[in-house]
Formats: structure tokens, sequence, C-alpha cells
């Protein structure tokens, strides 16, 4: 599949991404994955340590994280990791487990959130898919932004998500700015890792990568 080539729907689609690129982010996350067999609030406890490891490297926290997370209630949906995913897909999932409250705080999911945080994601294909690539940027974007690693070191998942959003506003105002792109790419990964994998393989940022976007169909036995 070439840089260029879109999927048969132009719309956002989450199982398309992890069609894709599960071969890659199961072994680099592969907690989270191992998490998905339990329930949403072993899941959320994963997925917020997993993005605390990744977005601050070792450095000191602010607020220690929880021993034990808050509970995830949910209103008709299924309470089972793995099906919610299947469902509606780990990027949303992810947003709708850290992005309303903070880690220690009880979480109550609905559909119609989910389908809000889909929109969002929907909003965000719809303006970064298309964008050309930056190729030429000097600038690594390897680390993330003062506001959402600020947001994580007082263990505020749910203000570093809002970052994020303010993020994605400055990026529709202002398409042609490389650096704020990739970087909000950069933290988008964090919370959202098959879409942020996706639209930083179109700028051409995971190349060093050991496996190429056309060997997927290969690579598809490694996600299921």
């Amino acid at each position: 599949m070439s840089q260029d080539t879109l999927y048969i729907s132009p719309e956002y689609n989450p199982h398309s991404l992890k069609r894709d690129w599960g071969f890659l982010v199961c072994p680099e996350r592969s907690e989270i994955f191992e998490a998905l067999m339990g329930d949403l609030t072993g899941l959320r406890a994963t997925l917020y340590r997993s993005l605390m490891r990744r977005a601050l490297k070792g450095q000191e926290r602010s607020a220690p994280i929880p021993d034990h997370p808050a509970k995830v209630s949910t209103d008709g949906l299924s309470e089972s990791s793995n099906e919610l995913c299947e469902e509606a897909g780990l990027d949303i999932v992810a947003l709708a487990l850290l992005a309303d409250v903070p880690i220690h705080r009880p979480l109550h999911l609905t559909q119609s959130g989910l389908i809000g945080h889909w929109r969002w994601l929907r909003e965000v294909w719809r303006g970064c898919a298309l964008l050309p690539a930056h190729r030429s940027l000097a600038l690594e974007c390897t680390t993330h932004t003062p506001p959402v690693k600020d947001a994580l070191k007082n263990s505020k998942n749910n203000l570093a998500i809002a970052e994020l959003r303010k993020q994605f506003r400055k990026v529709q105002q202002a398409p042609d700015d490389a650096e704020l792109y990739l970087s909000f790419l950069n933290d988008l990964t964090l919370f959202c890792p098959f879409i942020g994998t996706e639209l930083l393989w179109r700028q051409g940022r995971i190349d060093h990568y050991p496996f190429k976007r056309s060997d997927t169909k290969d690579k598809e036995g490694l996600i299921e």
C-alpha cells in the first residue's frame, strides 16, 4: 500500500487501523494487549501506566499513581475490555477511559460518551489524513509537549487529553506548521496508538521500525 493510498472508506475506521498497525503496536505496548483479557478497570489502569511510562520516561511525578485505581462502571455496555475494544476500537475506548476524570476517581462509561470520542477522532482523521508529509523538517519530535507532560506529572490524565484537544484546534488553524503538527501526533500516539501511528507513518516518521506498511498482511496473525 503506497503512502498516498486511502482506505476503501475515507472515514476514520479504527478496525482498519488495528489490522494495519497491530503488528507494530502490540510488541511495543504489549502490556495493553495483555490487559484486554480483563475488565475495564484493569485496562484503564494499564493504559494510564503505559502512557505515563512513555511520556515521562523515568522523570519524577508530582503525584503518585494510586495502588488501586477507581472502578469503571458502564451504562449497558460490555464490561469486558476485549469485547468493548472489538466493538468500538482501542483508540476510542482508551480516550473514553482516560479523558473525563483523573485515574483515582470512579468513571462511568456510556454509549453516547464513546460516540463523542469517535466523532472527535473522525474529525482528527478528516483534518490530518490528507496533510502533506513534512519530510524536510529537521526537528525530530520525539518528546511530548510541556502542557501534556505537566498534566501527566500531576496525574491529571483528563487534563492531558484536554490539552491534546487544544493542540488539534491549533493544528486546524495552522495546518502548515510542521512542528506543531508533528508534536500533536506524538502526543496523540500516547493515548490513541493506532491512529497516531498511521498519521506518523504518513509523515515518514516510523521508517526505522523493522516492518514496512506492506508487510502488514503477513503480520496480522500477531494481533488477533
